[in-house]
């Protein structure tokens, strides 16, 4: 009995090691561009394949009610399709709140246009919790940053969180009750 339980502790000490890695990794992600929220055509370069995701800087909460979109155009004219991201992964870069919206796969390198149509449709709040986004007021469109960079699947990095949690507990339960004997 002893054994399984040591066991269950090397299972939670992989786990762990696996999960932080995703992290880290999700962690190095390189930025490719950062631009004010505006209606003009921004042309960014892409030099490399890969998934990639839209973020907004500035803002908690972002609700799209209306007709608020983004276009990415390749330079072939082919339309690039946005996948709007469920959870919205929340993360803080030089101390502003910024949620990711949209990820994308990019097939072929090159450069590329990127359009946002009805801004006025956009509501953005500083707090995710709806308790105090009724007493907020909206947050102008322009005092948003938009951020494009390298991101992972969503899968993987519920998978990472979820394996911290699951990890943490196995290797504390396993080398706790294995080494102590505490329950047996």
């Amino acid at each position: 009995m002893q054994l399984a339980f040591i066991g269950l502790g090397i299972i939670g000490i992989l786990l762990l090691v696996f999960s932080i890695q995703i992290l880290i990794k999700s962690g190095k992600n390189k930025q490719i561009s950062e631009f004010t929220l505006d209606n003009e055509t921004k042309v960014i370069e892409f030099n490399s394949i890969g998934l990639y995701s839209i973020c907004f800087l500035g803002a908690g909460f972002i609700e799209n009610p209306g007709k608020f979109c983004g276009e990415l155009k390749s330079e072939s004219g082919n339309l690039i399709q946005l996948h709007q991201t469920f959870p919205h992964y929340r993360f803080r870069k030089n101390g502003k709140l910024g949620l990711e919206y949209w990820t994308f796969e990019i097939n072929e390198k090159g450069k590329y246009t990127l359009t946002f149509k009805y801004l006025n449709e956009l509501i953005a709040k500083k707090s995710m919790l709806s308790s105090k986004r009724i007493f907020q007021k909206n947050i102008q469109a322009d005092s948003l940053k938009v951020i494009l960079k390298e991101t992972i699947p969503i899968k993987s990095r519920i998978f990472s969180i979820i394996g911290l949690v699951i990890g943490i507990n196995a290797l504390i339960w396993g080398i706790v009750i294995g080494f102590t004997e505490i329950f047996i």
